[in-house]
């Protein structure tokens, strides 16, 4: 998501979170993710939708005006859907390195 300044995208970064925004689905809760270098800000989350498990896993990252989330969906265990993530993660930072 593209905004029209830094400030909007941090008012945004707070008020949309996934924590916030999937919270009604099943408890959504903040964990340690893939440290990423340029990022403004960053969280991860895992959800557990239906009990259990973490069954999805977000990323929530700020550069700058600039606003991207990362989702690992169903992936066919913690450890491997983690690992996605942090891969996705490591990709959009290096992308964004370069802009």
């Amino acid at each position: 998501m593209e905004f029209d300044s830094p400030t909007w995208a941090w008012l945004v970064f707070r008020a949309g979170s996934p924590d916030k925004r999937y919270a009604r689905y099943g408890e959504v809760e903040r964990i340690d993710g893939a440290s990423v270098a340029g990022a403004e800000e960053q969280r991860t989350f895992c959800a557990h939708f239906g009990g259990g498990e973490c069954d999805r896993w977000y990323a929530w990252l700020r550069f700058g005006q600039y606003l991207i989330e990362v989702k690992v969906i169903g992936g066919p265990s913690a450890e491997a859907s983690t690992g996605m993530l942090k891969a996705a993660v490591a990709e959009i930072a290096e992308a964004a390195r370069r802009i």
